[in-house]
């Protein structure tokens, strides 16, 4: 009899760790102002340290906050190149202007849903730390009023990264092209949006205790089923 309680003791643990009882550990991940940005050889200021600043955003632009999957975000450069702003960036297709670098640690599995959009375009690379880059999206070099298709700046436009992660430490690297021909800030607006969130699920530490309670159960039932 012993067992059989026992056994149901484990059983209710580990339903309870899965249940309402664990709660999110989120992570939020989204573009705005004052986040370190590193200068590429394209904007001729390659070597000098730069901090993203809010732009304001074309018309056609997919909107900041709230955007479609609703983590926030606004659009950022990283100088005043927005549609009323003050700095044209310099147009380069051979590489990108900035590059914005995105770290977060997880301590249990979780996953991963981002959303990124730009004008002209981006690369986007997702890698664990220390590990090999991986170009998981390409920068899109055909044109309309921004890359024709994704990643661009139009609503529908957008990358979306979304797939489950094991416990560690990850980098998003976002590496942002200006292609266009236009002579002003109001013809040839330059930025980036992204929006992402990480989830991990962490059980409520009564679950853990019941948990460990069933399992210390189970074990000592089947210590004195042995001995019997």
């Amino acid at each position: 009899m012993k067992l059989k309680y026992s056994v149901v003791a484990a059983f209710l643990a580990i339903s309870v760790w899965g249940s309402s009882d664990a709660e999110a550990d989120i992570i939020d991940i989204i573009s705005e102002a004052g986040t370190t940005c590193i200068l590429e050889l394209g904007s001729g200021l390659a070597g000098d340290p730069c901090v993203t600043e809010e732009i304001g955003p074309h018309s056609l632009w997919q909107g900041n906050d709230p955007n479609p999957p609703g983590y926030g975000g606004v659009w950022v450069s990283y100088a005043d190149t927005g549609v009323d702003g003050e700095t044209l960036a310099p147009r380069d297709r051979e590489g990108p202007i900035f590059t914005i670098v995105e770290s977060f640690t997880i301590d249990s599995a979780g996953s991963i849903d981002f959303w990124i959009w730009a004008d002209d375009t981006a690369d986007v690379y997702f890698n664990l730390g220390g590990a090999a880059r991986e170009l998981v999206f390409g920068a899109n070099f055909i044109q309309n009023i921004c890359a024709d298709g994704s990643i661009g700046c139009e609503p529908d436009e957008y990358f979306n990264l979304a797939r489950d992660l094991a416990a560690g430490t990850y980098d998003i690297t976002i590496s942002v092209y200006q292609l266009g021909f236009g002579t002003t800030p109001a013809n040839n607006p330059f930025g980036v949006l992204y929006s992402g969130r990480v989830t991990t699920v962490v059980p409520e530490p009564g679950t853990l205790a019941l948990f460990g309670a069933g399992l210390l159960g189970l074990g000592l039932a089947r210590r004195r089923k042995i001995k019997v």
